[in-house]
């Protein structure tokens, strides 16, 4: 098949984005420390996450814990995109491409082959642009069709507020391409991404020069998903905390298990609003996940619970004989 004139290969993620392929699990982090380079409290805080003392694995848990997370930020972020106006999604990329003249349509990628300049993808299914650059047009798109997001960048933020990754599409979300040449594309790159509407765009990070101590020190872009949620008080959330971890122990001191109870909890999303006017969503889920990284729960159990929520649990390929 051909997509913008390039031939697609087959792939076990398939050609469109789809939840059963989302945030594949693996068990490589996207970045290392030597332990001279982070002070203790860095690497005892991350220790749950990991299956060794280098933490250069990443565990059961881990895994379990956080590709639920991307699953319910997947399924956040599609009924949001829902919500949105097909016409002013027209509107809104309209108004960025104005702000690039030598913008052209893409119809042939091939002939975008080591070009330097910025890009413009379009996904009008889910009424979403991108704008990138790079110093080989083709070459990037490319990696963005067949890349994956590393597995523990799924989620920037919450599963509430977290924009949806880029590198999780797939070539045939694509629907539209634009770009243009350009030796200094920094610049046209920070100007149309500026001109984009954030309802709109899954640019996590502002465009322009790469600046990581500006994403170090604001952090990524965060998204309301337009959610609705049940009005809760802090006294209700540390209720909720306390009934999942009395079940816990009960369960514990009778051998039995706890996940019928726990799955049986109401999984409604909450929202507590402070007093300076900023909300805070939570649900028993994000607290059956608190107790399985604080140890409350195994893996093995986090796994039943999943599965009783109607999970299907996926494991990398080279996953151990359980101990």
């Amino acid at each position: 098949m051909q997509h913008f004139g390039e031939w697609l290969g087959s792939s076990q993620f398939g050609d469109v984005m789809a939840r059963a392929t989302y945030g594949f699990p693996s068990r490589t982090p996207h970045q290392r420390f030597r332990r001279d380079q982070m002070p203790a409290r860095y690497w005892e805080g991350r220790a749950w996450q990991f299956r060794d003392e280098d933490q250069t694995r990443f565990s059961d848990a881990f895994l379990l814990w956080n590709r639920d997370e991307a699953l319910r930020n997947y399924d956040l972020s599609l009924a949001y995109f829902d919500t949105l106006d097909a016409a002013e999604f027209e509107t809104a990329l309209t108004a960025v491409l104005s702000k690039g003249r030598s913008l052209r349509p893409v119809e042939d990628l091939t002939q975008w082959e080591g070009v330097e300049g910025v890009y413009v993808m379009v996904f009008d299914k889910f009424k979403q642009l991108y704008v990138g650059q790079s110093a080989n047009v083709r070459k990037r798109i490319r990696q963005h069709w067949t890349g994956r997001k590393s597995f523990d960048r799924l989620v920037y933020g919450t599963p509430y507020d977290s924009i949806l990754p880029i590198d999780e599409l797939r070539a045939l979300d694509t629907t539209r391409l634009y770009a243009a040449r350009s030796l200094h594309p920094d610049a046209l790159e920070e100007r149309l991404e500026q001109a984009a509407d954030p309802r709109f765009t899954l640019n996590r990070t502002a465009g322009g020069p790469f600046n990581p101590l500006a994403i170090l020190l604001t952090g990524a872009r965060a998204r309301d998903h337009a959610l609705t949620a049940v009005p809760a008080t802090r006294e209700e959330y540390r209720a909720a905390r306390e009934t999942i971890r009395e079940h816990i122990e009960a369960a514990r001191h009778d051998a039995t298990s706890p996940i019928p109870l726990l799955a049986g909890l109401d999984m409604r999303i909450r929202v507590e609003v402070d007093q300076d006017g900023r909300q805070h969503f939570w649900s028993n889920r994000d607290l059956v996940g608190d107790a399985l990284r604080s140890g409350l729960l195994t893996p093995a159990q986090f796994e039943e619970f999943l599965t009783r929520l109607g999970e299907n649990v996926v494991w990398p390929a080279e996953r151990p004989p359980r101990r």
